[in-house]
């Protein structure tokens, strides 16, 4: 019996520190990326956007550095659309000093996006941390991979869909978004 407990307490033990074992920490959403503590990074050159994420169980965790004044954009679209429409969408910035960040559905082509709650979903975000240090912004979120919302990309790692990276020109999110760079990866996959 004390055998059975002694290798039960061991294999839990395992599992638990899985992630440090291979030379990952746990993700910690305070917006400070460790080194390693996400498991994959992707580096958009065009942008100088560096995308961090790891897939916890039925949680995305993602961590966003950028190099903006402004606001940083993160949308989600499963297939190609007229515009944008149908785009899952986050925006994150720091107003006034707080942090701030919305989950947003792009139900048109045109236009800006609404918030999710404004469009029969809700926000999906779970945790999140905006770090502005000069000009240098640093964002951590999580969600859930299904959401179960219509406004909401489900996730599934290794599937392909259209990354979309925004970055505003100023911290006012709801502005127009004159000047707001843009860009879209076809083909990408968490």
């Amino acid at each position: 019996m004390r055998i059975v407990v002694r290798l039960t307490v061991l294999a839990l033990a395992l599992i638990l520190s899985a992630p440090m074992a291979f030379g990952q920490s746990r993700v910690v959403v305070d917006g400070k990326i460790g080194a390693s503590e996400y498991a994959k990074t992707f580096k958009h050159d065009a942008s100088g956007i560096t995308l961090s994420w790891t897939v916890a169980g039925d949680t995305i965790y993602v961590g966003i550095r950028a190099q903006s004044e402004g606001w940083i954009g993160i949308g989600f679209l499963s297939e190609k659309t007229k515009g944008k429409q149908g785009a899952d969408q986050y925006i994150f910035t720091v107003e006034g000093g707080k942090p701030v960040a919305v989950d947003l559905y792009q139900a048109s082509a045109a236009g800006p996006p609404v918030l999710d709650d404004q469009n029969g979903g809700k926000n999906s975000i779970l945790q999140s941390a905006v770090i502005r240090d000069g000009g240098v912004v640093v964002v951590e979120f999580s969600r859930k991979l299904k959401t179960g919302e219509k406004t909401d990309m489900d996730i599934v790692p290794g599937k392909k869909f259209f990354l979309l990276l925004a970055l505003g020109t100023g911290e006012a999110w709801r502005s127009p978004h004159k000047g707001t760079a843009r860009w879209e990866i076809s083909g990408f996959a968490f």
